[in-house]
């Protein structure tokens, strides 16, 4: 059998309605890169939820449930191909960070709204941006000058604190950051509109995240905020069933899975998971676990304890929703594409 996910979308209603009761002050941008299947877009946008692109692709799946001014297109180095379809589909708000980036926007989009994102010290989060996006508050006046001398429509500030925030108070001193921005794009006649606080929110950090971000809210009095909300959303949505579909006994029980680190399990490599599986109960032996395919690569868990299994048993990995799907490959011509709506 393949392995296969359960959704439960009602997830989605209970972490946007927590999100609606502490922050109803920021608008929801769904990021689909955490998960884009179909059904999950269509249920955020039916619940009023807007949409946070970065590419061609991902502006194309959300235009099928959406319309262009409920985009955000938030990858701050893109293609010019990218950027010109994103013209052709009216997508009015980007995100930039660098003067490479503005002499594109002149040049392809220059009617297109635009807001400078933030470096932001996220080095204690699960996984860190600003070391490849964001600029420095040192660069900020040389960027807002270059905005000025292109007449680029600057609407205002973006930061992402990192994906699993574990330091709530980055919020805090990122908002700060586009406070100290905000009063010197306003300096130079420009009208700040827009704040993106990012993203970074996971079901165990929100409410300590969400009590920074409205400790910090009244810095930037009559602006509207936006967040890219992913993980938070959508990690308790699916349920992963997985199957043993070999056996070996050496030193230590050696099982092989229908998933691995080329499928959902991917997660493990990319996005720092550790996956907790859910499994029968009975004495616990020392076991390696292995995916499918014919890559030694392919080792889910050198050691681990379990109990006895034999081929045909299942594994369960909960909260299953987040960067395990979407990030999956053919590899080897397996794939993980059975996803059973509740």
């Amino acid at each position: 059998m393949e392995p296969y996910s359960i959704m439960d979308l009602t997830k989605i209603n209970d972490s946007y309605a927590l999100w609606v009761a502490h922050l109803p002050e920021i608008q929801v941008y769904y990021a689909m890169k955490c998960n884009p299947h179909p059904m999950i877009l269509q249920h955020v946008v039916d619940l009023g939820i807007q949409v946070d692109c970065a590419s061609k692709q991902e502006i194309m799946s959300a235009l099928q449930w959406t319309t262009p001014d409920r985009i955000l297109y938030a990858n701050p180095c893109k293609f010019a191909s990218h950027l010109t379809y994103a013209k052709e589909q009216n997508v009015g708000l980007t995100v930039v960070d660098c003067e490479c980036e503005l002499y594109k926007m002149k040049e392809l989009y220059p009617e297109c709204k635009l807001l400078i994102r933030l470096a932001v010290a996220d080095t204690s989060s699960q996984c860190q941006f600003s070391r490849k996006f964001g600029c420095s508050m040192e660069d900020v006046p040389a960027l807002l000058t270059l905005c000025k001398d292109l007449e680029l429509p600057l609407v205002g500030f973006s930061f992402h604190v990192g994906s699993g925030c574990t330091l709530p108070t980055l919020y805090y001193d990122a908002l700060v950051d586009c406070q100290k921005a905000t009063h010197l794009a306003e300096d130079m006649g420009f009208t700040v509109s827009i704040i993106d606080i990012g993203g970074g929110f996971n079901q165990a950090n929100f409410m300590s995240c969400s009590k920074q971000v409205k400790r910090g809210l009244p810095l930037l009095p009559g602006k509207q905020f936006i967040s890219e909300v992913g993980r938070f959303l959508v990690e308790q949505t699916q349920t992963l069933y997985v199957e043993v579909i070999c056996k070996k006994k050496k030193d230590k029980r050696i099982y092989y899975l229908n998933d691995g680190l080329y499928g959902t399990l991917n997660c493990k490599i990319f996005d720092h998971v550790k996956p907790v599986f859910r499994h029968k109960k009975g004495e616990l032996f020392e076991s390696m676990l292995f995916g499918p395919t014919c890559d030694s690569f392919d080792m889910i868990e050198e050691s681990i304890l379990l109990p006895e299994l034999e081929v045909g048993d299942k594994l369960v990995l909960e909260n299953w929703g987040a960067y395990t799907n979407a990030s999956s490959t053919s590899f080897n011509g397996y794939t993980v594409d059975s996803i059973l709506k509740r």
